[in-house]
């Protein structure tokens, strides 16, 4: 189930995701993966049987900016990282964006092709690992 988070446990759940992919796994210092945008952008929590297993954010900037999409170990290779950014685009859409951007992992770049991105611009490097800006229209 993916959901649009409305408590503070649902937060804190997308947190210790985020936390576990990106601070633990790929060394993100966590001053930089927690931020000063957390109030302003809208939260997704993917749930399998009542666990989080997945989340991202949604910041507006005029367009859609996706970010700090993330699955843990387990729900890799599911279909649960398309979902919860299905989940994301169509609310995107709902709420009138004409295009989302993303800043995506090199190593993740094909996985938001497959949605319909397309990678623009060089390679640049964010907390140490490089990134693509991607572009949808929506």
């Amino acid at each position: 189930m993916i959901t649009i988070v409305t408590t503070p446990a649902d937060r804190h759940a997308c947190f210790d995701i985020r936390t576990e992919v990106f601070v633990d796994e790929q060394k993100v210092p966590r001053d930089l993966e927690l931020d000063d945008l957390e109030d302003h952008c809208i939260h997704f929590l993917a749930t399998v049987d009542g666990v989080p297993m997945a989340t991202a954010r949604l910041l507006d900037r005029g367009y859609a900016k996706i970010q700090r999409v993330a699955v843990r170990k387990p729900a890799r290779g599911t279909g649960l990282g398309r979902d919860i950014m299905l989940a994301v685009l169509a609310h995107a859409r709902e709420a009138g964006f004409a295009q989302a951007r993303l800043d995506a992992q090199v190593s993740a770049i094909a996985f938001y092709e497959r949605l319909g991105f397309t990678a623009e611009g060089p390679v640049f490097d964010d907390a140490g690992i490089p990134h693509r800006l991607m572009v949808l229209v929506l």
